[in-house]
């Protein structure tokens, strides 16, 4: 079940039901299993120094050395970017697997050679054994996520679980697994907000809002799930199902009000993967219509590194078609110095500045301010988190082009939006 196309080596998911078999076989015939979880440090550093190209070099070459490592009844995965997992069978103790941990040390003292690079890794190797510090798959690797975060935080170069009872399951673990499911189950659903037009009073498309109902749960919140599945590898399959189902559902979406866009948020480090744009021109392809245009939001740290590659992804997205959205502006770090290069259609009002506008000076000072710079740039601008008809009629008072929130509408499915885009009368402002 699914390998990692970069290293070839098996993936998280598929990992993680491998790990269940092999601790299920190690307590059945009463033999220890060593889960070592390994994880470059500082890893980001090289892919802005060096560029991503590099840093994919480095990591092949990275599962290459861990499989030197490897013995013949191991298991070696890639669970993150820049995470590995290497599954030790049949150790006589934990001693046994902290002398592969420091096999794998020594072999980073020589440097990775790439074209006229020379760089040197460092790791920190976390350790969990079967049964000594857990009997089953889940604790053995919530023992060694554990001991991988402390042994980051202290600088230490490995760090072995304590002997420990049994612990609840961590909620973290039971909301990876359940979400590996939740697309084949078709949990996943996009819910739309209206964008309106203020200044012609029209709808001018929607933002798709990714929401999640579990069989059992409920609804998870975004907030709880959307970290976890970047944090798993999970972003990137359910990214490319929403920008699938939105750009198919917003195909069927009324005519009344003409042309409109669909938005759907992009996390920062898709710009710049490889298969990115091809990724989004397949779902162009597929389901594009006259009727709609696909905007991308993508929120401001987005560009503050390479800004040279970032601004040619951003072209080559353009030139597909496709209109950019800096998200959250206000936040961020962007600077002037580069902005005016960045090829992007309009900038997005964090709501924290709206949600204060008409008691707080400073927040309609800011709010002023990205509308010059917009209007500089010839930009659109775009308010999220309007609730009431004192914000609005303000908003428009100072030229906002596209508002979006509570007053309009909250987040609805896709059903709903379309008996909605049919009926509602838009109130003059």
């Amino acid at each position: 079940m699914g390998s990692d196309q970069l290293t070839k080596l098996e993936g998280r998911l598929s990992f993680l039901n491998t790990l269940e078999e092999k601790v299920n076989y190690a307590n059945k015939h009463k033999v220890k299993a060593g889960l070592l979880l390994i994880d470059i440090d500082h890893f980001q550093r090289i892919n802005y120094q060096y560029g991503y190209e590099v840093g994919d070099k480095i990591l092949i070459k990275f599962a290459e050395l861990l499989s030197s490592v490897k013995r013949k009844q191991d298991h070696l995965a890639r669970i993150g970017d820049n995470t590995f997992a290497l599954l030790l069978m049949g150790i006589m103790n934990t001693g046994h697997a902290e002398l592969a941990a420091r096999k794998v040390l020594r072999s980073l003292e020589v440097p990775f050679t790439y074209q006229d690079y020379q760089i040197r890794l460092e790791c920190s190797i976390a350790i969990s054994i079967c049964p000594t510090h857990a009997r089953d798959s889940r604790h053995l690797m919530v023992e060694a996520e554990s001991v991988l975060h402390e042994t980051k935080i202290h600088s230490n170069n490995i760090g072995i679980a304590k002997v420990v009872g049994e612990e609840e399951l961590s909620e973290f673990w039971d909301i990876e697994m359940a979400m590996s499911q939740a697309l084949k189950f078709n949990e996943f659903s996009v819910y739309y907000q209206p964008k309106i037009d203020i200044q012609n009073n029209r709808v001018s498309g929607a933002e798709a809002l990714l929401r999640w109902k579990h069989q059992s749960r409920g609804f998870v919140s975004p907030e709880v799930f959307i970290p976890i599945a970047e944090q798993s590898g999970m972003i990137k399959p359910i990214t490319a199902w929403v920008i699938n189902t939105s750009l198919r559902q917003a195909a069927k979406w009324s005519d009344k009000w003409g042309h409109q866009t669909v938005s759907v948020n992009i996390p920062p480090e898709f710009l710049l993967m490889p298969d990115f744009f091809d990724m989004v021109s397949n779902s162009l392809k597929l389901w594009e219509s006259e009727n709609v245009s696909l905007t991308l939001e993508i929120i401001e740290r987005s560009f503050v590194s390479q800004v040279d590659r970032t601004i040619g992804a951003l072209e080559k997205l353009r030139e597909r078609g496709v209109k950019i959205s800096i998200d959250d502006f206000g936040t961020g770090y962007s600077s002037l110095s580069y902005f005016e290069k960045l090829p992007v259609d309009e900038i997005k009002i964090d709501q924290a500045f709206i949600f204060h506008l008409l008691k707080n000076k400073s927040s309609r000072n800011i709010v002023k301010i990205i509308r010059d710079l917009g209007r500089a740039f010839d930009l659109q601008i775009v308010a999220e988190g309007v609730e009431n008809s004192q914000v609005l009629k303000y908003l428009h008072k100072i030229e906002c082009d596209i508002v979006q929130g509570y007053f309009y509408s909250k987040p609805i499915p896709n059903e709903k939006y379309m008996e909605w885009l049919s009926k509602v009368e838009l109130p003059k402002i």
